[in-house]
């Protein structure tokens, strides 16, 4: 194993852990005592809704420059699908059904799925 390798593998193991311990429990976001009205909070909403997101269309357009668009497409379906997968079953779990966010999101992230889909298949 090379150190690109290496490093791929430690960096799997980073987001895989953080993933699941966040999907699993939800509270652990209390241990860092943000809020995003706090100047800390507001700087960890623009990294991990600001710039997760930057980085990851950089990473598809990256992609899609190197004739790589079917890769660019299955990682889109499957980051979709995550988080589809994970929003029905933390609504359920969470019983957050009645809030008019979950009631938009989870129509329009149902949707993006299926196109995905339609596109993989169809591509």
């Amino acid at each position: 194993m090379d150190v690109t390798e290496f490093a791929v593998l430690a960096s799997i193991g980073y987001f895989a852990v953080f993933g699941v311990a966040f999907v699993a429990r939800p509270a652990l976001v209390e241990r860092f005592a943000l809020t995003w009205t706090d100047p800390a909070g507001r700087t960890e909403v623009r990294c991990y809704y600001g710039a997760v997101s930057l980085a990851l269309a950089a990473f598809l357009a990256y992609l899609l420059s190197e004739d790589l668009a079917e890769q660019a497409l299955t990682g889109v379906l499957l980051l979709a699908s995550a988080v589809l997968v994970v929003r029905v079953a933390g609504t359920v779990a969470d019983g957050g059904w009645t809030h008019e966010y979950t009631r938009t999101a989870i129509p329009v992230e149902a949707l993006f799925v299926v196109a995905l889909v339609a596109a993989r298949v169809l591509g």
